[in-house]
């Protein structure tokens, strides 16, 4: 046989040489419908490039041909948005919230996840020390800087509460952003889905 000889099944959308019809067939595995392809439709469609917006197909008479790539199922469309939203979550919890310190220095106060127990000890510290009657710079929280500001409670308890209300914030913004996305899925609206972003 022709070594040089190419098939193409449709139905697996993919190509065959020739050279391995007789091991393809003893296992039982050649295709029905392989049909033999022309050099050119072998260099086009099995080693050529498909055009943006397009993929390898077959047309009506099972020859290889690009069609256009079909459009995402719309609840793979809608899990990979939810997907988005969360990592959209993530990074802005991750980058912090910008904050003016004592002294007038702009700053990041460290907002992520393992952060929260170190805010919310130091909120109840500074609570604690304002109701024993401290006014004193006498509590201290590190920046995303690395820097160390010296806070009094007050000003502690002001920082840890804007970063609770940061966080509620992005944590608002992202069950918002998934509303959208069930609305849209629902609706089958696949135009308001593709739009929605962090």
């Amino acid at each position: 046989m022709d070594t040089q000889e190419m098939y193409y099944s449709a139905e697996l959308m993919t190509f065959l040489p020739g050279s391995l019809r007789d091991e393809y067939e003893r296992s039982g595995t050649w295709p029905d419908d392989a049909i033999k392809v022309t050099v050119g439709e072998w260099q086009t469609y099995g080693q050529g490039d498909a055009p943006t917006g397009m993929q390898r197909g077959s047309d009506a008479d099972g020859r290889p041909t690009w069609i256009k790539i079909p459009p995402e199922p719309l609840k793979d469309l809608a899990a990979r948005k939810r997907s988005e939203i969360e990592a959209g979550l993530s990074a802005a919890l991750y980058a912090g919230m910008p904050h003016t310190m004592p002294g007038g220095t702009d700053d990041v106060v460290q907002t992520r996840p393992e952060d929260e127990p170190n805010l919310l000890g130091l909120a109840i510290e500074a609570r604690d020390l304002r109701d024993a009657g401290e006014t004193g710079a006498v509590q201290v929280l590190r920046a995303q800087s690395n820097v160390l500001y010296a806070m009094t409670p007050e000003q502690m308890i002001a920082v840890t509460d804007a970063a609770k209300a940061f966080k509620k914030q992005q944590l608002a913004h992202s069950w918002t952003r998934k509303d959208e996305i069930e609305a849209a899925l629902e609706a089958g609206d696949r135009a308001a889905l593709e739009v929605i972003t962090w």
